[in-house]
């Protein structure tokens, strides 16, 4: 299994926590096959930065939190089997 995290969108001071964000939305349905390199979800910043989180390996994508949870950088969001 393959985790998907949550991406760093913004630079952090040394010694402070990693920046927090939303998952906005999904843009792979939960079960769908995906592929190395797909886009799978539209992540937003507390800041306004705007980032996507990839699909690092080919297989079925798997949620594992719902658009609009506030989640800190390096949260695992999915799963790829």
């Amino acid at each position: 299994m393959t985790e998907l995290l949550f991406p760093e969108l913004g630079r952090r001071p040394a010694g402070r926590a990693p920046v927090r964000g939303v998952l906005v939305r999904w843009l792979a349905a939960d079960g769908s096959a995906v592929h190395v390199g797909d886009r799978l979800a539209e992540v937003r910043a507390a800041g306004g930065a705007v980032g996507w989180v990839p699909a690092l390996a080919t297989g079925t994508l798997w949620h594992q939190v719902r658009p609009g949870e506030v989640l800190s950088a390096g949260a695992v969001v999915g799963l790829i089997d």
